[in-house]
C-alpha cells in the first residue's frame, strides 16, 4: 500500500513540476507579468526565472532518480525540494490574497486569478511531495514496469489534470450581488 501512496504522491509531484516548467517556458513573460502585478517581489523577472528553473531542475532531477534501481535516497531529496518549494508557493499565494488584491496568479501561460483554490492545490501537491518524500524507498521506479507501476502511473496522471484545472474549474467569475433589500409593502428599497 505504501508504493502505490508513495508513487501517485510523487509521480504527481513530478508530473506537475514539468507541466509547470513547460507551461511558464512557453510564455515566460506571463509570470513576470504575474509577479509584477502582484506587488511583492522586488525583481519579478528574476523571480520568474528562478522559480521556473527550480521547477525544471527538481521535475528533471526526480525523473532521473526514478529511471535509477537506487533513485530512493535522491528522489526523497528531490520531493523534499519540491515540498519547501510548493510549500513555498502556498504559503505565498495565501500572502497575496491576505492582500485583497485581485491579481493573476501566474501559474500558466494562461490568465487565471490567484484564488483560493489555486493556494489549496499548492498545499496538497506540497503534503503529496512531502509524503513522497518521506516514502521515497517505497516508490516503484521506472525501470521496473509492472502492474503496480501502471496503475500509478495512470492515478499520477489523472490528478495530475484534475489539479492542473482545479483554480479554473473552480471559479466563478460572478461576482457576489448583495441581496436586494425590501422595505415596508414589499417594495425593493
Amino acid at each position: 500500500m505504501s508504493a502505490l501512496v508513495a508513487g501517485v504522491g510523487a509521480y504527481t509531484v513530478l508530473l506537475t513540476l514539468l507541466l509547470a516548467a513547460g507551461e511558464h517556458l512557453s510564455k515566460p513573460a506571463a509570470l513576470s507579468a504575474a509577479l509584477a502585478a502582484q506587488r511583492v517581489v522586488p525583481a519579478p523577472s528574476v523571480v520568474a526565472a528562478a522559480v521556473i528553473a527550480a521547477e525544471g531542475l527538481l521535475g528533471v532531477a526526480g525523473v532521473v532518480a526514478l529511471l535509477r534501481d537506487d533513485g530512493g535516497p535522491l528522489l526523497g531529496l528531490v520531493l523534499a525540494g519540491a515540498a519547501a518549494l510548493l510549500a513555498s508557493y502556498a504559503g505565498y499565494g495565501w500572502y497575496v490574497r491576505s492582500t485583497g488584491r485581485t491579481v493573476p496568479c501566474g501559474c500558466s501561460r494562461v490568465e487565471q486569478p490567484l484564488t483560493g483554490w489555486v493556494v489549496a492545490r499548492a498545499a496538497v501537491l506540497a503534503g503529496l511531495a512531502l509524503t513522497g518524500s518521506l516514502l521515497s524507498g517505497a516508490v516503484v521506479p521506472l525501470g521496473r514496469p509492472d502492474t503496480v507501476l501502471l496503475t500509478v502511473l495512470l492515478a499520477a496522471t489523472t490528478f495530475t489534470a484534475l489539479l492542473a484545472h482545479l483554480p479554473a474549474a473552480m471559479h466563478d467569475p460572478t461576482p457576489v450581488q448583495p441581496p436586494a433589500r425590501v422595505g415596508r409593502g414589499g417594495v425593493p428599497g
